[in-house]
């Protein structure tokens, strides 16, 4: 049956795809958005600035990092030069596949996010006691360090970089959701929905997004999004594997 093979095998629809993260992540992202047979909108809504490096930082037992923009940040430091074969704890694979691109070789993965990452902490025989240095953004969350800080390990944080909000959506993709011409946008952290959210209601384009669908990493991502009228899809995992099947379904 020549006919129902074709139908079974013809959903597939390209869809046009708002990528609101920051370089040079957006570029990644929209690189396999296209591989899947997408068309990618770059609109970032983050623009990453790195600071100074540190002064006077004490040689870590391990490190933390919770972002790839932490692992950029400690590659930009003197002094972590020497820290190459340190335990680096980190929340996925992105974020380890970043570590090592800095140079790093003792890297140890939790499954996405911070809670997990605690846990593997927790579960290590490794340091405790010691120094563990968090490279980390301005604007964070730290509820997890918290909950490892009473389980007495030492974890001194360093604000390693901040993200500013873009304020404004570039006026072309502003137009395009306008017109209905995005199917779906993709956000990666809960500051870009955060961002994403504040640049729609600038613009009054919350009630334009009825007929799109907004794709977020994790529930606490989506939290910024709901009640802005579109439709929310979470990934089932809080990683962007998890996030391209989730536009792949």
């Amino acid at each position: 049956m020549p006919g129902a093979a074709a139908g079974r095998f013809s959903t597939f629809e390209p869809m046009r795809i708002l990528v609101t993260r920051p370089e040079p992540d957006a570029q990644k992202t929209a690189a396999r958005l296209r591989v899947l047979g997408h068309e990618p909108v770059i609109a970032s809504l983050l623009t990453v600035v790195f600071t100074a490096p540190p002064d006077n930082l004490p040689a870590p037992a391990a490190l933390i990092l919770t972002s790839r923009n932490a692992a950029r940040a400690v590659s930009r430091w003197p002094q972590a030069s020497a820290w190459r074969d340190r335990p680096v704890f980190v929340t996925g694979r992105g974020t380890g596949e970043a570590a090592a691109s800095a140079g790093f070789t003792n890297i140890k993965s939790a499954e996405g996010d911070a809670s997990d990452l605690a846990r593997l902490l927790m579960s290590d025989s490794g340091p405790r006691a010691r120094p563990i240095l968090h490279p980390a953004a301005r604007d964070r969350s730290e509820a997890f360090l918290e909950c490892l800080r009473g389980k007495g390990f030492d974890i001194q944080t360093i604000e390693a970089y901040r993200a500013e909000v873009v304020p404004e959506l570039d006026p072309a993709v502003r137009d395009a959701l306008r017109a209905a011409q995005i199917d779906a946008v993709v956000i990666y952290s809960r500051r870009t929905a955060e961002a994403f959210r504040q640049a729609v209601e600038h613009a009054g384009l919350s009630l334009d997004l009825a007929r799109i669908r907004l794709y977020a990493l994790s529930d606490r991502v989506a939290e910024p999004l709901v009640d802005l009228g579109a439709e929310i899809v979470v990934a089932k995992r809080p990683d962007e594997e998890s996030l391209l099947s989730a536009l792949r379904d």
